[in-house]
C-alpha cells in the first residue's frame, strides 16, 4: 500500500500491511445518486399536484367577473416576469462564469509569470469565488497582511536576524493560540468538517474555521510575507505543510490541529493512528524521508486537491451543478494525464445527473478511450460504459 506523501506524485510513503488500497475508479454512486434525484422529482410534482387540486378547487367556489382588458394585463405581467427571471439567471451565470475565466487566465499565465507559480493564495481566491462572484481578492489579501503585521512586530526588524523556527512559533501563537490572540484565533472544524465554506479561503478567513488544507494556505501567506517560505505536504487523507530552504529543518506543521509542529516520525505515528494499523503487530505508515529534499510548491496538486475535497462535498450534497462546476476548474489545473481522464469522467457523471446527455457522453468516452480507464476495476469500467449507452439512448428519445 503507498500513497503520494508530497506536492510530488513521485513521492510515496508505505506500510507495513497489507491493507487493500482504496482504487482510483468510481468514487460516486451515480445509480444512487439517480434514483435520489428521482425520487426527490416525484415528490415535488406531488406537491405540485396537491397544490393545483387546491387552487381548482377554491377557485370553483369562487365566481370572477374578468375583462378582456384584466387578461391582456396579467398575460403582459407575465411575460415580464418571465423576462426579468432570464435576465437575473444569465447575469448570474455570467458572474459565475468569470472566476473560471479569471482561474484559466492565471493557470495559463503561471508558466511564463514566477510570481504566479508562488501566488497559491490568489488561485485559491478565485476558486472561492464560485460560492460568491463578488469575492475581492485584493481585500482578502489584505486580511492576511493585516495577520502577518501582526507577527511584524514581536520579530526583529532586520529579517537576517530572525531564526525560522522562532518565526514559525509567533505565527502558530497568532494563528491557534485562543488565550494570547483570542479574536484572531483559527481552528479546525471538527464540527462540520465537509462544509462548504471551510474550503473556500474568504469563508475561513471570515469564520476563523477550516480544514487542513485552507488553514495551511493561510499559515503559508503569513509565513511567505514575514520571509519564510513553505511548501505542502500532500499526505493521504490529511494535509501538512513544512519550511523549505531552510537547512536541517526537518519539521511539519499541522495546521488542522492548532498549528503543532511535529517530526517525521510523529507525523507517521498519526497517520498510523489515522488508518488503524496494528503497531503492537509492526503494522505502521513509513515516510520516505526523500520528500523533504522537495522545494516546488507545484500549484497545480495544491488546487486539484481542494477543487476535489469540493467536489467531493457538493457530488454528495446532490448539487450536480457545482460538481459540475469543480471539475471544470480542474480542467484547467490538471497536474497530469491521470487526472485529467478521472475528472472528465466526473463530470461525464455530473452532465448525465444534470440530463446533459450529449456532454456526458462526450466527457464519458474521453475517460472510457484513455489508458487510465483500464487501470480501473472491471467493475468500474463496466459501469462507465452502462452510463454512457444510457446517455446515447436518452438522447435517441
Amino acid at each position: 500500500m503507498r500513497f503520494a506523501s508530497s506536492s510530488s506524485s513521485s513521492r510515496f510513503i508505505t506500510t507495513t500491511t497489507t491493507r487493500r488500497r482504496r482504487p482510483n475508479g468510481m468514487i460516486y454512486d451515480v445509480r444512487k445518486a439517480t434514483i435520489e434525484r428521482d425520487r426527490r422529482r416525484r415528490r415535488r410534482r406531488r406537491r405540485l399536484f396537491a397544490s393545483s387540486s387546491s387552487s381548482s378547487s377554491s377557485g370553483a367556489a369562487t365566481t370572477r367577473d374578468d375583462d378582456d382588458d384584466d387578461d391582456f394585463d396579467d398575460d403582459v405581467m407575465r411575460e415580464n416576469d418571465i423576462e426579468v427571471n432570464v435576465d437575473a439567471a444569465l447575469a448570474n451565470l455570467a458572474r459565475e462564469r468569470r472566476a473560471q475565466t479569471l482561474f484559466q487566465r492565471f493557470m495559463e499565465e503561471e508558466d511564463n509569470n514566477e510570481e504566479n507559480l508562488k501566488d497559491l493564495f490568489h488561485g485559491a481566491c478565485l476558486i472561492a469565488m464560485h460560492r460568491n462572484p463578488d469575492l475581492d481578492v485584493d481585500e482578502m489579501k489584505r486580511r492576511v497582511r493585516e495577520l502577518a503585521d501582526e507577527v511584524e512586530k514581536e520579530l526583529p526588524a532586520n529579517r537576517e536576524e530572525r531564526f525560522p523556527l522562532r518565526t514559525i512559533k509567533k505565527i502558530s501563537t497568532l494563528l491557534f493560540n485562543k488565550e494570547v490572540h483570542p479574536e484572531t484565533a483559527f481552528r479546525g472544524n471538527l464540527d462540520d468538517y465537509y462544509a462548504i465554506e471551510n474550503s473556500c479561503v474568504d469563508a475561513v478567513l471570515e469564520t476563523k474555521r477550516g480544514i487542513p488544507i485552507t488553514l495551511s494556505l493561510v499559515y503559508m501567506e503569513i509565513a511567505k510575507m514575514v520571509g519564510i517560505d513553505m511548501i505542502g505536504v500532500n499526505l493521504p487523507g490529511h494535509f501538512m505543510i513544512r519550511p523549505c530552504n531552510v537547512p536541517d529543518c526537518e519539521i511539519l506543521i499541522d495546521c488542522f490541529h492548532d498549528g503543532d509542529v511535529l517530526f517525521v516520525e510523529d507525523a507517521e505515528e498519526m497517520l498510523s493512528k489515522l488508518y488503524k494499523l496494528d503497531t503492537a503487530k509492526g503494522e505502521k505508515v513509513t515516510i520516505d524521508r526523500s520528500f523533504l529534499e522537495d522545494k516546488d510548491l507545484k500549484p497545480k496538486t495544491f488546487y486539484t486537491r481542494m477543487l476535489t475535497n469540493l467536489k467531493s462535498i457538493y457530488f454528495n450534497k446532490s448539487d450536480y451543478r457545482n460538481a459540475l462546476a469543480m471539475c471544470e476548474y480542474q480542467k484547467m489545473c490538471a497536474p497530469d494525464p491521470s487526472i485529467k481522464a478521472f475528472n472528465a469522467r466526473d463530470a461525464g457523471m455530473c452532465h448525465f445527473l444534470l440530463e446533459n446527455y450529449s456532454d456526458a457522453m462526450l466527457d464519458l468516452t474521453e475517460y472510457l478511450d484513455s489508458e487510465y480507464s483500464n487501470n480501473s476495476s472491471a467493475e468500474d469500467r463496466a459501469r462507465i460504459l452502462d452510463l454512457r449507452e444510457q446517455a446515447r439512448l436518452r438522447l435517441a428519445l
